[in-house]
Formats: C-alpha cells, sequence, structure tokens
C-alpha cells in the first residue's frame, strides 16, 4: 500500500481476507470429528475463520496508520470476509447453481 501510494495512488482498495475456512480444500484437509470445530450456521472451519478474522482486524489497524501518514489519500478497506459469510451462512437465498457432465 505504501510503495503504491508513494508512486502516486490517491485511491486505493485493499481487500481483506474471505472466511478461508470455508474453502473445499481446507475443509478437506483439516477435516475434523469434533463438531465444534465446525460453524453451527456455515459449516466452515471456526479456527481458520478465526484466523482470517485476526488478519483482517491487523490490516485495517494498518490502513488506519497509513491514512494517518496520507492524508491526501483515500485508502478503502473491502470487506470480502463479511460479504461472503452471508452466501455461506445463507446459500438458499443466493441460488443454487448446476453443472452438467456432457
Amino acid at each position: 500500500m505504501q510503495q503504491l501510494v508513494e508512486l502516486g495512488a490517491v485511491t486505493i482498495l485493499i481487500p481483506g481476507n474471505l472466511p478461508i475456512g470455508c474453502w473445499p480444500g481446507y475443509l478437506t484437509k483439516f477435516w475434523s470429528p469434533n463438531k465444534e470445530d465446525y460453524d453451527p450456521l456455515s459449516g466452515c472451519l471456526v479456527w481458520y475463520n478465526n484466523f482470517a478474522q485476526h488478519h483482517n482486524i491487523l490490516l485495517q489497524q494498518e490502513i488506519a496508520r497509513l491514512q494517518k501518514l496520507y492524508p491526501h489519500t483515500n485508502l478503502m478497506y473491502g470487506d470480502y470476509y463479511g460479504s461472503a459469510t452471508r452466501f455461506h451462512r445463507h446459500p438458499e437465498k443466493f441460488g443454487t447453481f448446476f453443472f452438467e457432465s456432457r
């Protein structure tokens, strides 16, 4: 971010981390027989999503720090985590995709 600002960027959208505990590869690799390891609403790995949220908190703190250093810039945080979580917790609201083999 800082390098982009120093190169002249005045508006930057910085994406946060997605809820990576919902990714099929991680759900498979870190499968657990313990129900407590999974979010009851989404089925995602709680500890991995906590890690992603922690990353996002630190990222937002860094954005705030840089915003003070560069008040002429517009540094925006993109909350991908919050947006994607809605899809995982309420898939029925967003439709279903069907893939056919041909």
